[in-house]
């Protein structure tokens, strides 16, 4: 199907769309998922492995084109924290005929990786946004997360 043949589709669609194909993965890969569909803070699925003896939440980024979208304040400074439970999936859409791609980042990976894309941005602009200083939007270029890539080992739950 071409881009111009994609049925136009709006964002908060767009969002409901990655969150179910996240849940039908981890299902698909022998975890329990339950979504919030954005009534929960910062969690858009609880998962488990069948013993129930671990759980994750996963925030759901999700693109049909371009880059994924989010907000500076997401960013900050983390240490390693491989038992911290917490991760992002960003859902890949944009080849309609193809499966989605999924690239699974611990959060604390991803929230040290946005403050230092927003530094080196602001570093390039004498310390603050080109266009608007009051903007908070941050966009996640596919190659900064492409080491994420299928690594639904990192939750830990098959």
């Amino acid at each position: 199907m071409s881009d111009a043949a994609k049925p136009k589709l709006n964002p908060q669609q767009v969002a409901r769309a990655g969150e179910h194909f996240v849940a039908a993965e981890l299902h698909r890969r022998g975890a329990y998922a339950v979504t919030f569909a954005g009534n929960m803070p910062d969690i858009d699925i609880l998962a488990s492995d069948v013993e129930q003896t671990r759980t994750v939440a996963i925030q759901v980024k999700t693109s049909r084109s371009g880059t994924w979208q989010t907000d500076t304040r997401r960013g900050k400074t983390r240490a390693s924290d491989t038992a911290d439970g917490r991760f992002w999936v960003f859902v890949d859409l944009s080849h309609a005929s193809s499966p989605p791609a999924f690239y699974v980042v611990p959060e604390w990976w991803i929230q040290n990786d946005i403050h230092e894309a927003h530094q080196a941005y602001l570093d390039r602009h004498g310390g603050q946004r080109a266009r608007n200083p009051e903007s908070t939007h941050h966009s996640i270029k596919r190659t900064r997360i492409e080491q994420w890539l299928e690594r639904w080992d990192k939750l830990e739950l098959f």
